[in-house]
């Protein structure tokens, strides 16, 4: 894990200027301190796992009728009424997140509940307002934006979830992107929340049983004014 100020040719393409956080999951002794907050319900556990050469990650593994949420320590901009790509006036243009992830037993997993992206709750969940992200309704995947308790959502066709996937959200000037293998596969400009958001992963199972979700490498970065390069 690390949070960054990165000035290079090689990592301008993140920040430039500014602090981002880059999760690898690639500490032995399993520690989590100083960047994440761990948050289970009984014997659900949330785990580094360094060995596994498909992607390196960390396992929200869920009993049935439990819970387990990953969080940031750290908030980040989500203000797409603020970022700009044409005003001298602001140093960000944009804030940016990508992740790899993968599913194991979607049909068991609480869609009601189901996140993954930037939420405003330290206890947030898909139902908790102001949030941008990812999140399940009949077992697929949706994107979602929420602010103050209004929606905008959308269901990308034809994602495998339980394959290893890559997805990214791009906030910037009256807009949200989300993207999923490299493809862009919906546009929110409607319900957009200016907010100071953590990362957050979330994850339930109904009654039925058990259900993981793995979460790869991941990135949240910004852009600066002058870096007009596309996502």
């Amino acid at each position: 894990m690390g949070l960054f100020n990165v000035h290079t040719v090689s990592n301008a393409y993140r920040s430039d200027y500014f602090q981002y956080l880059s999760e690898q999951w690639a500490t032995d002794d399993n520690e989590f301190t100083g960047m994440w907050n761990r948050d289970v319900t009984g014997a659900a556990s949330i785990a580094r796992v360094n060995t596994d050469i498909d992607m390196p990650k960390v396992s929200l593994t869920v009993p049935a009728s439990q819970s387990a949420r990953l969080r940031s320590l750290y908030t980040f901009r989500v203000t797409p009424s603020k970022f700009s790509n044409t005003e001298n006036t602001t140093m960000v243009r944009g804030g940016f997140l990508e992740f790899e992830a993968k599913f194991t037993t979607v049909a068991n997993m609480d869609n009601a509940g189901f996140f993954m992206g930037f939420n405003s709750s330290t206890t947030g969940t898909r139902a908790t307002a102001d949030v941008v992200g990812f999140g399940l309704v009949g077992d697929a995947l949706q994107t979602v934006t929420d602010s103050s308790g209004t929606e905008t959502v959308n269901a990308p066709a034809a994602i495998t979830l339980t394959d290893r996937n890559l997805y990214k959200i791009a906030i910037t000037e009256g807009q949200v992107e989300f993207w999923v293998n490299g493809n862009q596969v919906a546009t929110h400009t409607t319900n957009l929340p200016d907010v100071l958001p953590f990362l957050m992963f979330y994850n339930a199972s109904e009654s039925g049983g058990s259900s993981t979700l793995d979460v790869g490498f991941c990135h949240v970065f910004y852009r600066g004014f002058d870096d007009q390069r596309a996502f």
